[in-house]
């Protein structure tokens, strides 16, 4: 929608399409569910059975929507992945292990919005600082879908209340990173740079 030019140093490109590269299109996933190649159980679909979390080649989770026919890859690698749990149809809260005494959750909103709490140490019986704790997770304490909010320690060890975010995650471009972005004209606007100086400024569309 936004994406019409690309210059050296300025890219516009529509905000919902900021989504990470996905390794494995609609028709090829429905083509391997069609014949048990993936196979999907009862919790990993939503309420409406319009959508699903599916993991191809045992990898990482992909939403996959039947109606729009949009998937979208959640998270890189995670093995130990233990639970799907849908709160609605475009909601799903995903658990599960990152190792020895380590928990991981990701909230995925369709249908490109990834919310990852900041891990905290829990320390009962390990209470030196400079010894592992006994464990930690990034697990949310609280989801409310009715009231819009999640409730998550923050990097301070506070437990911080935050609204459920209604616009799409923003994924980096490789190899770039940022410490700038503005509003510009009703569009967010992110300024990146790499390592060796290269700007590129994004814009992401209206907001």
């Amino acid at each position: 929608m936004f994406l019409s030019f690309i210059l050296s140093s300025w890219i516009n490109q529509c905000y919902a399409g900021s989504d990470q590269p996905i390794d494995i299109s609609y028709n090829t996933l429905i083509k391997k569910i069609h014949t048990h190649e993936i196979g999907i159980y009862r919790s990993e679909y939503n309420p409406s059975k319009t959508a699903a979390i599916v993991f191809p080649e045992l990898g990482p989770p992909v939403y996959i929507n039947f109606k729009t026919k949009q998937t979208y890859r959640i998270v890189d690698e995670w093995p130990g992945i233990q639970a799907v749990g849908w709160l609605n149809d475009s909601t799903v809260h995903i658990t599960g292990s990152c190792g020895t005494g380590c928990g991981r959750s990701v909230i995925f909103i369709a249908p490109s919005t990834i919310i990852s709490c900041s891990t905290h140490e829990y320390r009962i019986e390990s209470l030196n600082p400079h010894y592992p704790p006994d464990f930690q997770h990034n697990r949310p304490l609280l989801i409310d879908i009715k009231k819009g909010i999640y409730v998550c320690y923050d990097d301070e060890r506070n437990i911080q209340v935050f609204p459920l975010p209604k616009y799409p995650t923003i994924h980096p471009p490789k190899g770039y990173y940022s410490e700038k972005a503005e509003i510009k004209h009703g569009k967010l606007i992110v300024t990146y740079e790499n390592g060796h100086g290269k700007i590129k400024r994004v814009s992401y569309g209206a907001i």
